[in-house]
Order: C-alpha cells, then sequence, then structure tokens
C-alpha cells in the first residue's frame, strides 16, 4: 500500500528500538535526559494533504513544529528546536523518505524512513553515515 499521509495524523508512541537507538539519537543532537523523556510520552502529529504539497504539525514536550513540504523539491525544515534543515521528501515504494543533505552543518547526510507496518505502527529508521537504526511507534 503507497504510504498513508492522513493516517499518520494522532499521537504516537515509541514502544520498541533498535539497541543502539540512544546512539542514534545522540548523534542527531538529542541529549540523554531528553531522550529518555521522549521514551515516556507520546508525540502528536496532524498530516494534510493540500493538493500539490503536504502540512506536517507536531507537539511534544511543550514544543511543536509546523513544516509544509513538496514531494521531491528540497524544502526548509524547522525542528522542536528551531534549528532550520533542508530536507526532500520522497515516496519509495510504501516509504516516506526524507533526506537531509547536510543535517549539522558540517556535511552529515541523514537518511530518515517512515513504514507504516500496519495501521497502527509506524517504523522509523534512521541512517547516519555508516551508523544505522530505528524505532517502532504505536498509534494511542
Amino acid at each position: 500500500m503507497p504510504f498513508d499521509f492522513e493516517g499518520s495524523s494522532g499521537t504516537w508512541k515509541v514502544m520498541k528500538t533498535s539497541d543502539n537507538y540512544s546512539q542514534v539519537m545522540q548523534k542527531l543532537g538529542m541529549s540523554p535526559g531528553n531522550l529518555e523523556k521522549l521514551m515516556q510520552i507520546g508525540v502528536w502529529s496532524e498530516v494534510k494533504d493540500l493538493g500539490d504539497k503536504y502540512s506536517f504539525k507536531s507537539k511534544m514536550m511543550g514544543l511543536e513544529m509546523d513544516n509544509t513540504f513538496k514531494l521531491g523539491e528540497e524544502c526548509e525544515q524547522t525542528d522542536f528546536a528551531g534549528t532550520k534543515r533542508k530536507v526532500t521528501f520522497t515516496v519509495e515504494g510504501d516509504d516516506l523518505v526524507a533526506v537531509y543533505p547536510n543535517f549539522d552543518g558540517q556535511g552529515l547526510q541523514v537518511r530518515q524512513t517512515r513504514t507504516r507496518t500496519d495501521q497502527n505502527t509506524m517504523r522509523m529508521t534512521f541512517k547516519i553515515g555508516e551508523l544505522e537504526g530505528w524505532n517502532e511507534a504505536q498509534k494511542m
């Protein structure tokens, strides 16, 4: 089935992770304390199909982000901390793929793949150079 954008709306809680998930998140700039908090809470997301582009809003730990993107075109995304990054979203088979060509401003390439394994489960895989890890979240 193609990636279900609007079906991705809702509150998600990470239930399983790869053994190296904390290393992956630290490489992406998340502190160990914030990672511990993230594992305890749900993250609310709303995805809307706007015709030729998509809107993605999300809230967690009192922070919000709101971004719009068009598949196949580089755009600027602002994360929860207010950091702006260039990213290109594509659909590859059943997956939504985000490629950040310069995640840290020093050339770090990051590939994030979202896969809906069923109606209530999403797996996110992160590839950062040679480092790869994943989380699996359940829709609450």
